[in-house]
């Protein structure tokens, strides 16, 4: 039987990279977290309490630098999505 490389199978079902699907779905929880209140439980999670060797903020900001947008940017929720979409071909 032969061997079907994985971009094929993305290329022919129409999907990105198992990466930055994950990226984009961070970031759309992040925005949506972020546009909170600011005493709201998911926004309050959003502070460190510990030191896990790497925290979600640290990850989210990272992916943020890496699209190229700002903290500032998720309180308009419909741009904030279309700037971290990395969108299916």
């Amino acid at each position: 039987m032969d061997r079907i490389r994985n971009e094929y199978i993305r290329g022919t079902a129409h999907v990105r990279c198992f990466g930055d699907k994950v990226r984009e779905a961070r970031l759309r929880w992040f925005g949506h977290v972020q546009r909170r209140d600011s005493e709201h439980i998911g926004r309050r999670m959003l502070r460190p309490r510990g030191r896990p060797k790497r925290r979600f903020m640290d990850v989210v900001k990272e992916d943020m630098k890496l699209v190229g947008v700002r903290e500032e940017e998720a309180e308009d929720r419909v741009r904030w999505r279309q700037m971290i979409g990395c969108g299916d071909p």
